[in-house]
C-alpha cells in the first residue's frame, strides 16, 4: 500500500468509533479532492460518499458544484449537495459565518453515526492556533482544530492533521488528480489568507516543523482544558441550574476558578462565549453588592444580570411589546408576542368571570405606578412591592402581560388575579390565565 494510503488507514483504524458509514467533506480543492480520492482507493468495509456545500459566495459556485458531482461520479462515489444562503451580519466576520453556516448544513446532512471526514492538515491546525493567539483566545480556544467530535447525529474527524498541505498536493500530483482553486483564498482582506500568504512563509523557514509542533500543542491545550473542566464541575457540583446561579456559590472561589466555572457554566446552556475583557467584568460584578449598571454585563448572544444573589445568564430578551402597546384576548382568541403566549383556559378554582372571557380583555405592559390588589389579599399595593415579593427580576418585569378590563387591571399574567375579579366570578364558570413560551421568572 502507499505511504499515504498506508498513513490514512492507521489513522482511521485509530479512531474511538468505528462507524461502516463515512462521508467527506468534499469542496473540489486539493485537499478534499486527495481525501476523497484515498478513500475510494482504501480496501475498506466502510460505504464513503462525498458531501458537498455550496455557500452561493461565488459567482462560479454552480459550477463548482458540477465539477464535484462529475469527480465523485469518476472515482465510483455517491454524491450528495445542498445550496445554503450566508447571512451577512455586521460585525461578524464572513469566514466564520460561512464556516458555522457549512457545519450546520453538514451535521444536518449526516445519517445516525455517520463518520464526517474534513481535510484539515497541520497547515490549517497552525493557521488556527496563530489567528486564536492573535485575537486572544484561551485554553479551549487554543486547541485548535479538534481531531475528533460530535456533529449532527453523527460523528467528524479529521485524518489529517498530521501532514502538510505540500505532502497533500505531492499526493494529488502523483494521482494526477483535477482540483479547483477558489479565488477567495487570494483575497488578503481575510484575516487567514493574510496569515498564509504574509508571514507562514517565514514562519516555515525559519522553523520547518511548526506544522507538526502546532498539532502537538493543540493536543496538549485539548488535555489542559479536560482538566480545566474536571474541576469546573467539581466546583459546580451543587449548581442545579446554570442558568441561576448563587452569587455566593461563586464567591467561595479564587477569580480563576470562579472565570473557569463561568465558561463552563455559559457553555452548557449553549451561549457564545463572551471576551476575557467580558469575563473580567463578570467576575467583578460578583462583588457588588447593589443593583446597578456594574451587576450587568453583555456580550454578542449572551448576557449576565444579578438580582438578590443570584447571578442570571441568559440569551438576551430582544425587543419587547412596548409601554405604548395594546392587544385583546378572549376565550375564543389567545395573545402571541414577543413576551409569549397567553390563552384563556376552564378552571375549577377561583379565575376570571366567563362574561369576562367571552367579551374579551386588553393585554398591556408595565408603565410604572400601576396598583393591585390580589385575590385573598387585604389591601391594594403598587404592582412593583408584589413584583419584589415574588423575587421577579426587574429586567423581566417590564415583559410580564396585564390583562385589563376597560382602565381595571384584572390579572397579572398568570402570576395573580385580582380580588374584584374573584368576587366578580363567584358564580359561573371561571376561566385562569395561560402563559408560556416565556423565561422563567425566578
Amino acid at each position: 500500500m502507499e505511504p499515504f494510503l498506508e498513513f490514512l488507514s492507521q489513522r482511521l483504524a485509530g479512531l474511538p468509533v468505528d462507524s461502516r458509514c463515512c462521508a467527506v467533506a468534499f469542496s473540489g480543492g486539493v485537499d478534499s479532492t486527495v481525501l476523497l480520492a484515498a478513500m475510494s482507493r482504501l480496501k475498506t468495509a466502510r460505504a464513503v460518499r462525498a458531501l458537498h456545500v455550496d455557500h452561493g459566495l461565488n459567482e462560479d459556485s454552480r459550477e463548482w458544484e458540477r465539477h464535484c458531482r462529475t469527480i465523485a461520479e469518476g472515482l465510483g462515489v455517491e454524491y450528495s449537495s445542498c445550496r445554503i444562503a450566508v447571512e451577512n451580519r455586521s460585525g461578524e466576520s464572513l469566514e466564520a459565518l460561512a464556516r458555522e453556516a457549512r457545519y450546520r448544513a453538514l451535521g444536518e446532512m449526516l445519517t445516525p453515526r455517520e463518520l464526517l471526514l474534513t481535510a484539515h492538515h497541520g497547515d490549517d491546525q497552525l493557521e488556527t492556533l496563530l489567528l486564536r493567539l492573535f485575537r486572544g483566545s484561551g485554553v479551549k480556544g487554543l486547541r485548535g482544530i479538534a481531531e475528533f467530535d460530535r456533529l449532527g447525529e453523527g460523528f467528524i474527524a479529521r485524518p489529517l492533521l498530521q501532514i502538510s498541505r505540500e505532502e497533500i498536493v505531492a499526493v494529488g500530483r502523483t494521482w494526477a488528480l483535477k482540483w479547483l482553486e477558489d479565488p477567495m483564498n487570494e483575497n488578503l482582506r481575510f484575516d487567514r489568507n493574510f496569515l498564509r500568504a504574509n508571514i507562514l512563509p517565514h514562519v516555515r523557514t525559519r522553523w520547518p516543523s511548526a506544522g507538526k509542533t502546532a498539532v502537538r500543542a493543540a493536543r496538549q491545550m485539548s488535555e489542559a482544558q479536560s482538566i480545566l473542566d474536571d474541576v469546573a464541575q467539581a466546583d459546580g457540583a451543587h449548581i442545579e441550574d446554570p442558568a441561576r446561579v448563587s452569587q455566593s456559590e461563586l464567591l467561595r472561589l479564587p477569580p480563576s476558578r470562579q472565570r473557569n466555572l463561568l465558561r463552563h457554566l455559559i457553555g452548557r446552556l449553549g451561549l457564545p462565549m463572551p471576551e476575557a475583557r467580558q469575563l473580567d467584568a463578570l467576575v467583578g460584578s460578583l462583588t457588588v453588592r447593589r443593583v446597578d449598571a456594574k451587576t450587568q454585563v453583555q456580550w454578542p448572544g449572551g448576557e449576565a444580570r444579578i438580582y438578590r444573589g443570584v447571578l442570571y445568564l441568559f440569551q438576551p430578551l430582544g425587543v419587547g411589546s412596548g409601554v405604548q402597546y395594546r392587544g385583546e384576548i378572549s376565550e375564543a382568541m389567545p395573545w402571541l408576542g414577543p413576551e409569549g403566549s397567553l390563552r384563556l383556559v376552564p378552571t375549577e378554582g377561583n379565575g376570571l368571570p366567563d362574561r369576562w372571557a367571552k367579551d374579551g380583555l386588553s393585554v398591556r405592559f408595565r408603565v410604572g405606578g400601576e396598583r393591585f390588589k390580589p385575590m385573598r389579599h387585604g389591601h391594594s399595593r403598587p404592582l412593583k412591592k408584589w413584583f419584589q415579593d415574588a423575587r421577579v427580576p426587574p429586567w423581566l418585569r417590564g415583559r410580564i402581560p396585564l390583562l385589563y378590563r376597560d382602565a381595571e387591571l384584572v390579572a397579572v399574567a398568570d402570576l395573580w388575579i385580582s380580588a374584584a375579579a374573584a368576587e366578580a366570578a363567584a358564580a359561573g364558570p371561571q376561566w385562569e390565565v395561560s402563559w408560556t413560551d416565556h423565561p422563567p421568572l425566578s
